[in-house]
C-alpha cells in the first residue's frame, strides 16, 4: 500500500500512540451477539503508559442470560453486568480513549473490529478502526512455524509471563497483547520495518 496516501503510513511504530484493546462478548457472531466487557491499554513511545481502562457492558436483557460456555470462558456472569452501562454509552467512551490513535489487538481484524464496527452502525458513533495492528497477523508472518498463534503461545514465544487461568478477561488479555506487540515492534525494527506502512508491506510480502 503506498505510504503517500495518508501521513499515518509514515508513523514510526516505536514512537506511535496506540490504543490496544480487547472485548469479551456473548458469542462469536457480531451481528447476533453483544459486547459484555471492553478494555484498553495505552501505549506510546514503545512502552505501556497506563494501567488500563476496563468496563463491563450490559448487553440488553434480550441477550441474557449468558450461556454456560461464555460464563466458563470469560468468568463473567449476570451479576457482573447488572447496572453496567449499555454499549451506546461505552462506545462513546471508547471513542474518547482511542481518538485518532492506532488501535491494536490479537485477532482484532477477524473478531473485535467486527463488533466495534457493528456498534458504530447501531449507535451512530464514528470510531477510528481503519488503522490497526493485529498481533496475530504479525505472529503468523514473523513466526509461521510455531504450533499455535493464539495469545498465550505467542506471548510465551517471547518469554512473557502468562497466567492462562486469568486469560479471557479483557483487561488481562489487553495488557498481555500490549506486551506482545512491543516485542513484535522490536523484532520488526531489527528487520528494518519501522513504520506503519512498512509493516503493511511486510505483511503482504
Amino acid at each position: 500500500m503506498p505510504t503517500s496516501l495518508h501521513p499515518i503510513f509514515d508513523a514510526r511504530l516505536g514512537e506511535a500512540e496506540i490504543a490496544v484493546f480487547d472485548l469479551e462478548t456473548t458469542g462469536l457472531n457480531s451481528s447476533k451477539n453483544r459486547v459484555i466487557q471492553v478494555a484498553i491499554v495505552q501505549v506510546a513511545n514503545g512502552r505501556i503508559i497506563d494501567g488500563g481502562w476496563n468496563q463491563f457492558v450490559h448487553p440488553g436483557e434480550d441477550h441474557l442470560p449468558l450461556t454456560e460456555t461464555v460464563k466458563r470462558i470469560t468468568k463473567i456472569d449476570e451479576k457482573d453486568l447488572k447496572g453496567q452501562p449499555s454499549m451506546a454509552e461505552v462506545v462513546v467512551e471508547f471513542d474518547k480513549r482511542v481518538g485518532e490513535k492506532f488501535v491494536a489487538g490479537h485477532n482484532i481484524a477477524s473478531f473485535d473490529l467486527r463488533f466495534m464496527r457493528k456498534a458504530e452502525d447501531r449507535h451512530r458513533v464514528e470510531l477510528q478502526t481503519d488503522y490497526y495492528i493485529d498481533t496475530i497477523k504479525l505472529m503468523r508472518k514473523l513466526h509461521p512455524d510455531i504450533d499455535s498463534h493464539n495469545l498465550a503461545t505467542s506471548a510465551k514465544h517471547y518469554g512473557l509471563d502468562v497466567d492462562e487461568e486469568k486469560l479471557h478477561n479483557a483487561l488481562v488479555d489487553t495488557k498481555l497483547t500490549a506486551e506482545l506487540m512491543l516485542k513484535q515492534i522490536e523484532e520488526l525494527a531489527a528487520k528494518n520495518v519501522r513504520t506503519f506502512g512498512q509493516m503493511l508491506t511486510f505483511l503482504q510480502s
